[in-house]
């Protein structure tokens, strides 16, 4: 077992196979020399045989040289104009800072360039309309745009999504639970994600993992926040009116069906014993079904109730688990007569031949590969596992964000000013 867990994430994030390149290969450019990229695209990119990292360009020029240099990247560009403008890059991958998304990638789609983007989308649900209905993403042969949820991707989280989806034995979402932490001290007090004129925040960074969850687990957009607040460890800039944006966020969402769900984002987690100590928690998602009634027979009536949980969703490939506990009762005249507990516990590496999926992978592949071959999939127009993040989607995922900012009593994120 930990030979196993070795060998995936050395092969997945350190040293993937080598795949020979195809003539009509994919051509990425990369705007900002950013440190996601790395493992987001330019590892997995190695492993598939329909992607070249040829291009990057970042503000300083020499930052972007050195980037090149370490990572066998052949075209150093001056500028994000200046890669737009290549005619020999198809697409673009934007890590830029989150208040940069809207513009770039709607610079990227009027060069008619492809973009993998990351999340969150935009800055707001303004401007994701603004970009997701724009009418260059209408045309015929439009260039693919793709919010890269990566973790939507891999067999382990559709796994997941199943068991709790499961007509036969699952009963409706009742109450859904999302958290994502990341230790104190992970992030310097200067760091880029504290500043509210770029969009950041933890609600906008690790925090739109558990709120894609619980959008995914609870299968209808939440219609009303019941509860959210941030909570801000970072003081003003001296002579400055400047607010920091929230180090954590909590909020309790309401469905119209009655359903709930929970999110805990915290960017800045401290020990539960020793608060000065950085603390940790794993991605975890846990949900709780209603009672199923299984039907009746003999005076008996039979039903299960099922609570279902996920442990690291996030890099799956290292590690994770689904714990799925099914609690079968059984009445007569509506009096408990009997009652047993069915847990097991799964892992799903790669997809197995009988979920029919068009792709198969590997066990050590990272959940960035298995959203770059979706991305490869949708660009060169094949069916692949049928695993996607649509423009309607990233819109919703972004007027839940404004609702949660909105319940918190907080400034909605600033909306660019540029216009095409």
């Amino acid at each position: 077992m930990v030979f196993a867990a070795l060998h995936r994430i050395y092969a997945g994030f350190f040293n993937p196979p080598q795949a020979p390149k195809r003539d009509d290969a994919i051509r990425f450019g990369l705007l900002g020399a950013s440190n996601i990229a790395p493992i987001a695209l330019i590892t997995p990119a190695r492993a598939h045989s329909e992607v070249i990292i040829a291009a990057v360009a970042a503000r300083d020029r020499s930052r972007a040289e050195a980037y090149a240099k370490k990572h066998d990247i052949p075209i150093v560009h001056s500028s994000y104009e200046d890669l737009l403008n290549d005619p020999t890059i198809d697409a673009v991958y934007i890590a830029l800072p989150n208040g940069l998304h809207f513009e770039w990638a709607l610079r990227a789609i009027n060069a008619h360039k492809h973009v993998l983007l990351e999340k969150p989308s935009c800055s707001n649900a303004q401007e994701a309309k603004t970009l997701f209905n724009h009418p260059l993403l209408k045309a015929p042969n439009a260039p693919v745009l793709l919010e890269a949820f990566h973790y939507r991707f891999h067999p382990a989280w559709q796994t997941f999504l199943s068991l709790i989806h499961d007509n036969t034995m699952a009963g409706p979402v009742k109450d859904a639970f999302a958290q994502q932490y990341a230790p104190k001290g992970m992030f310097s007090n200067d760091d880029i994600r504290w500043r509210y004129d770029l969009s950041g925040g933890a609600l906008m960074d690790f925090g739109t993992y558990p709120l894609s969850c619980l959008r995914q687990i609870l299968r209808e957009e939440p219609t009303e926040v019941l509860q959210a607040q941030g909570r801000f460890d970072l003081p003003s800039k001296p002579g400055t009116q400047d607010q920091p944006a929230e180090q954590a966020m909590t909020a309790t969402y309401k469905t119209e069906s009655g359903a709930t769900g929970h999110l805990v984002a915290d960017l800045a987690t401290s020990s539960s014993w020793i608060k000065a100590l950085p603390g940790f928690g794993w991605p975890k998602c846990k949900v709780e079904l209603e009672e199923k009634d299984l039907g009746s027979s003999d005076g008996e009536t039979r039903s299960v109730k099922r609570t279902a949980t996920m442990w690291n969703h996030l890099m799956p490939t290292v590690y994770h688990r689904i714990d799925v506990e099914d609690t079968h009762t059984i009445r007569r005249d509506g009096k408990v007569v009997k009652t047993w507990k069915e847990p097991q516990s799964l892992k799903a590496y790669s997809w197995s031949p009988e979920d029919g999926r068009r792709v198969t992978g590997e066990d050590w592949w990272t959940t960035y590969l298995y959203q770059l071959h979706e991305f490869v999939n949708k660009v060169k127009k094949r069916d692949g596992s049928g695993v996607w993040v649509d423009g309607q989607d990233s819109i919703k995922q972004m007027e839940a964000i404004d609702r949660t900012y909105e319940k918190a009593g907080m400034k909605l994120r600033p909306t660019s000013t540029f216009k095409l």
